[in-house]
């Protein structure tokens, strides 16, 4: 039956297993097929220059800074970033608007049988739709988000006018390796020959791992390191010129320094190709959160309450989203409702988490969700979510006074937001 409505594409995708569900399993390592498949579309991924942002962290985010810079200058610019939170046309934005119900029924309607006859996965049917849009738009900029790992990932057969590598921690060990050289290695595929690659703040044997990927690649590296990204009191600023560059942002969190400087980087690249301005690239990073919602990263959720979402779900991640709540209230006096895929979960991280004064656990309704009993063999003072709608509604509303921080996976975003309406009314 071909695909004629929004429905149906909904109803195609979720009979095709994920990541989200199913983890491994649904991702396919191979680019052979997904470049004959992009051939057979006449290859959108050459229609226009491209940015690569591959990392453990920080890569949406990054993605965001460069887009804002770009279209701050005049540009129009494409993004692709995964997952979504809320609704599946997020992965796709063309300046400040995210790809249309008709679009996404074009694309299924036009290729619904070459996707069954190629047997894509989510991820590659997804990196298709932003390929093929962002031609059809003939934006004069892509933006493209790596999804898991970057050498056998869809979006690595793209050629970008450059790459980036924000950072590398240890994430998806099951699949990318033990060691975060082992993950660099994986990171740094995304380096192609001859093209320049931007390096964020990574521990020694990530950097010496990327660095000799750029060095075999006759790639130029650039890193971040003499920009000195600093972050106090709110405000962000870089070493340029031998003076301190400041950056009044809304963005929240000290993490967010070394995506500035990245960026940084990229339009330095870039210049001759896309020319930015540096009073342009200072508004950009001024406006950010304005044309990109800071959704589900350290955002604020309530406006009454001290409630945040923080999608940290790894050690690196959940360090820096400790960070941020230090500097709104010791850790040790803060709330965390938590819940995480059962990959996630490792000694380490366990450790983070049970700083924080009290710990409620919620058992997402996903294959890959970690149980309330697997997270209590790690930690005892956890306590399960409320399954019953009147104790749960009750135990929100006592925590209206606290500091609370929801966290783990992405995928917990919408149940939060679902709790906010059901439950909290003011």
């Amino acid at each position: 039956m071909l695909i004629q409505t929004i429905q149906e594409v909904r109803q195609f995708l979720d009979n095709i297993p994920s990541f989200k569900n199913t983890g491994k399993e649904a991702a396919n390592f191979s680019l052979e097929r997904f470049e004959k498949f992009c051939n057979v579309l006449e290859n959108p991924q050459n229609a226009f220059p491209a940015i690569h942002v591959a990392g453990s962290n920080g890569k949406g985010s990054t993605c965001q800074i460069i887009g804002c810079i770009y279209r701050t200058a005049g540009y129009k610019v494409g993004i692709y970033t995964s997952p979504h939170i809320i609704s599946y046309s997020e992965r796709f934005m063309v300046n400040d608007r995210q790809i249309s119900d008709e679009e996404l029924v074009l694309f299924f309607s036009s290729y619904q049988s070459l996707i069954k006859s190629f047997r894509l996965t989510y991820f590659e049917i997804s990196t298709a739709i932003a390929f093929w849009w962002f031609a059809r738009q003939q934006v004069q900029l892509g933006i493209i988000e790596a999804g898991l790992g970057g050498r056998l990932d869809a979006t690595n057969i793209i050629t970008p006018l450059v790459s980036v590598i924000t950072n590398v921690s240890l994430d998806h060990t099951n699949i990318l390796g033990d060691t975060i050289a082992d993950i660099a290695r994986e990171k740094a595929g995304i380096i192609k020959k001859g093209v320049p690659v931007v390096m964020g703040n990574m521990p020694e044997e990530a950097a010496h791992q990327i660095g000799q990927t750029a060095y075999e690649k006759q790639s130029r590296l650039l890193t971040i390191d003499e920009l000195s990204p600093h972050w106090e009191e709110g405000k962000y600023s870089l070493q340029v010129a031998g003076k301190r560059m400041q950056l009044p942002s809304q963005l929240e969190t000290p993490v967010q320094a070394n995506n500035i400087a990245a960026a940084y980087r990229v339009m330095q690249a870039l210049q001759s190709r896309l020319p930015v301005g540096e009073n342009q690239f200072i508004e950009g990073i001024h406006r950010v959160r304005t044309l990109y919602p800071n959704r589900g990263r350290f955002e604020k959720l309530h406006p009454n309450y001290d409630w945040y979402f923080d999608g940290a779900h790894n050690l690196a991640a959940v360090q820096a989203m400790k960070q941020a709540v230090e500097i709104i209230h010791p850790v040790d006096d803060t709330v965390l409702v938590l819940s995480l895929m059962n990959d996630k979960i490792n000694k380490k991280m366990m450790i983070e988490f049970s700083e924080f004064k009290k710990i409620v656990y919620h058992t997402l309704p996903l294959g890959r969700a970690a149980t309330y009993e697997d997270i209590k063999k790690w930690m005892p003072k956890a306590q399960p979510f409320p399954v019953k709608q009147e104790i749960a509604s009750k135990m929100l509303k006592e925590l209206s006074s606290e500091l609370v921080i929801f966290a783990g996976s992405f995928y917990f975003y919408e149940t939060v937001r679902d709790w906010l309406e059901l439950y909290i009314t003011e």
